[in-house]
């Protein structure tokens, strides 16, 4: 599990969250939407560790504060929502660095097990066909589903996935969103930054709402998602086919 007791980031001087408290347990999949600018990214970087924040983090009932750099990769795993490589990795090796917490090795060197925890990682993303292709000559989409695999290969219990659909297709869109939820059914929890609030409602139970920093609903889809919220947020409406449109329209 993971939680958030009044976390605040702070940017060069402005407060670009705020006072934000919330948990996930074992097993809960959530979606943190909002509009740009709300702070959803500072969100995760500050529950991931890289960036500055105030307030109490606790990833699996330990405070994040007391876990070593290398202890609270063992417990949380971070895919940002931008992924440079600066090298260009052979597939399986990209993927491999989700184990590095426990295994610090390329994948020809890394024992049997950390090696199926790859292949395992490639087919869950939809990647294992790019199994020995140098990262840099795939497609945006391509990277992006590496990348997945390289967070599904790490063994942490909690996953932070900022903007994971940015660059796929629809299909490959439905087909994260499956993997994902397969993820927090085997009893992992994840917390998923969307903008894609008919993807988020459609596979999350749980959505977060942000706003200017704040954290304004938190609850089902139906909940957080009320037409109210929809309006104030996100100046959106659903139309009379359920779809939704822009609410001064």
């Amino acid at each position: 599990m993971i939680s958030a007791e009044h976390l605040t980031v702070t940017l060069n001087g402005q407060e670009v969250a705020r006072d934000v408290s919330f948990w996930l347990n074992d097993g809960e999949m959530a979606a943190l939407v909002g509009p740009n600018g709300a702070g959803k990214s500072s969100v995760l970087k500050a529950l991931a560790g890289v960036t500055p924040s105030a307030g109490e983090v606790r990833i699996g009932g330990y405070p994040a504060d007391k876990l070593t750099v290398r202890e609270r990769a063992r417990h949380l795993a971070w895919l940002p929502q931008t992924r440079p490589v600066a090298w260009n990795l052979v597939v399986e090796d990209v993927v491999a660095l989700g184990r590095f917490a426990q295994a610090p090795a390329p994948f020809d060197r890394m024992g049997q097990a950390d090696r199926a925890a790859v292949c395992e990682a490639l087919d869950k993303a939809d990647a294992a066909h790019l199994s020995g292709r140098p990262f840099q000559a795939l497609s945006g989409g391509e990277q992006a589903r590496v990348h997945l695999a390289r967070l599904l290969a790490s063994p942490a219990p909690v996953l932070l996935l900022d903007e994971p659909c940015a660059a796929l297709d629809v299909a490959h869109q439905l087909d994260l969103m499956r993997a994902l939820a397969a993820e927090a059914a085997a009893g992992r929890t994840l917390l998923i930054v969307l903008h894609d609030l008919e993807l988020a409602a459609r596979f999350c139970p749980r959505i977060l709402v942000m706003q200017a920093g704040a954290l304004v609903a938190d609850g089902a889809p139906e909940a957080a998602l009320s037409a109210g919220t929809l309006a104030d947020v996100f100046g959106v409406r659903k139309n009379a086919d359920g779809r939704l449109e822009r609410a001064n329209r």
